[in-house]
């Protein structure tokens, strides 16, 4: 018997409702969950255990500081990575510095793209040679739009020096944030197009280590 023809527009609105559920885009946040449960459950709570003892559990969520970088799709890696346990102590130390700048409200909104990267990773994802994501604790960061360069730049020239802090513009929204040392550049991986580099600025490294 065939049934009428409201009750067969509600089973069909229903089943194509539930095709695309089932094709929803899952979450960083549920891809990260799965990837953590598959046996790398202790490693991570370790770490986890590691930054809470040192007062920087809370600066960002796993699931951004452990994502390797934009590109893992296309070059076949894990989205996330675990740095190696003799760089945690680099990953704390720029965790802080990620803090004071939240604190300042000079990076609302910013998100982590890239953390630790193994070297045949990095070499696919464009990193330099000497790219700090390999030795852990550097960031590249995501800005919300409104973010104030002019303002980072002024905080790097106040608190740089004490804290190593490396900033690197690749454009107005995408930053890279590391405590390895002073230094800035800007678009072309060079000092020459920091936007915190002007007459007067304190003197920077001239080598960009992405």
């Amino acid at each position: 018997m065939r049934a009428p023809a409201g009750v067969s527009t509600l089973i069909k609105t229903s089943l194509a409702a539930s095709l695309l559920a089932g094709c929803a885009a899952d979450t960083p946040e549920q891809r990260f969950e799965r990837w953590r449960g598959d046996g790398r459950e202790a490693q991570v709570r370790a770490y986890a255990d590691h930054l809470a003892r040192h007062g920087v559990a809370a600066v960002a969520p796993l699931s951004q500081q452990l994502r390797s970088g934009r590109n893992w799709r296309w070059c076949g890696a894990d989205e996330f990575a675990l740095p190696p346990r003799a760089s945690w102590p680099r990953s704390v130390a720029t965790l802080r510095l990620l803090a004071e700048l939240r604190a300042a409200g000079l990076i609302d909104g910013a998100r982590i793209v890239s953390g630790y990267r193994a070297p045949e990773f990095n070499r696919c994802e464009g990193g330099s040679r000497q790219s700090r994501h390999m030795a852990g604790g550097a960031y590249d960061l995501e800005l919300a739009a409104d973010t104030d360069g002019a303002r980072l730049c002024a905080f790097w020239r106040r608190r740089g020096p004490a804290t190593g802090f490396g900033l690197g513009f690749y454009d107005r929204r995408r930053l890279h944030v590391d405590t390895a040392g002073l230094r800035t550049w800007g678009g072309d991986y060079t000092r020459k197009t920091s936007p915190c580099l002007r007459p007067g600025a304190i003197g920077a490294g001239s080598g960009a280590a992405l």
